[in-house]
Formats: C-alpha cells, sequence, structure tokens
C-alpha cells in the first residue's frame, strides 16, 4: 500500500495498481493494508498545499513558453 502511494500520481494510476495487485476494487487496496500513521497524515495533508503552489508556478510557466513560442512564429 505504501508502495501505491508513493508511485502513483493520480487516482488512475491508483486504481490500476490496485488492479495489478489483484483487487477488483480500490477499496479492497484501502481497507487490507491498515492506516496512514498520524505524523503521515498531517504530512500528506501539509503536502497538499504546497502541490498546488507548485502546480499553479507550473501552469503560469507552461502558459508564458507557450506564448513566447507563439510570438517566435509570427
Amino acid at each position: 500500500m505504501q508502495l501505491g502511494e508513493r508511485l502513483c500520481g493520480s487516482p488512475e494510476e491508483f486504481k490500476a495498481w490496485s488492479q495489478n495487485l489483484g483487487h477488483e476494487r480500490v477499496l479492497t487496496t484501502l481497507t487490507s493494508y491498515g492506516t496512514v500513521p498520524a505524523a503521515r497524515q498531517a504530512e500528506l495533508i501539509r503536502g497538499m498545499e504546497a502541490e498546488k503552489k507548485v502546480s499553479e508556478e507550473e501552469r503560469i510557466a507552461a502558459i508564458v513558453a507557450a506564448t513566447m513560442r507563439q510570438m517566435k512564429e509570427d
């Protein structure tokens, strides 16, 4: 379970990983391997905001890069 948490970047990837374990449903994967320790839970929650900020910065950078490419083509 912990490996899947680290490797999977989306719900779809986690579902595929779960199926690869032979589980028909993701819920089987989630309920069969214990709980997330409280410290790790807090770490994950705090990380969500940081990931959101990075994603926003990456989105803006991609827009700027695309705009610059378009300007060079014109």
